[in-house]
């Protein structure tokens, strides 16, 4: 049985996130991530399985370390991601957030996802999965050690972000 405060704690966490990425607030989004992080979106086998090693297979995304993701973000910023420009407004539905477990590693949580995007180049996208998360405690609160990002879809028509899943 969880405990009902490392729960409302997942919840605060995951919720917070996408609410930071709808709103494009990316300096206090990169806060929630632990210094040697993961940001992994894996890609799909010939067999319609999840890819299972980032450095062997191939990802859709694999960030290794927030200074990572504070390139990716320095590109959005600057223009220079081909994904990103026009930069689309999103909104991200997330729900189903349960905790799986916790050990040395951390929390295990998960989450399902729905995020909607919109921009003037490409109208609407939608795109569906779901979140595996292992959260770092972190004083009182907790940080993002791991996110894998599980599309639904495994033929993707066009591209995304890191903001877009």
């Amino acid at each position: 049985m969880t405990d009902p405060a490392t729960q409302a704690l997942v919840a605060e966490l995951v919720f917070r996130e996408a609410r930071l990425l709808d709103e494009r607030r990316w300096t206090d989004w990169l806060a929630l991530y632990c210094e040697d992080a993961v940001f992994w979106v894996p890609a799909f086998t010939m067999r319609g399985a999840y890819t299972e090693s980032p450095d062997r297979e191939i990802n859709f995304i694999y960030i290794e370390g927030r200074a990572g993701l504070e390139d990716r973000v320095f590109r959005v910023e600057a223009g220079n991601s081909y994904a990103s420009t026009p930069a689309p407004r999103t909104r991200h539905l997330v729900t189903a957030v349960m905790v799986d477990g916790e050990d040395e590693r951390g929390v295990a949580s998960f989450a399902n996802w729905q995020v909607v995007s919109f921009s003037a180049g490409r109208g609407r996208e939608i795109r569906t999965g779901s979140y595996e998360y292992v959260l770092r405690r972190a004083g009182q609160g907790l940080r993002i050690a791991c996110k894998k990002v599980l599309l639904l879809e495994d033929v993707i028509d066009g591209y995304f972000d890191f903001y877009s899943v």
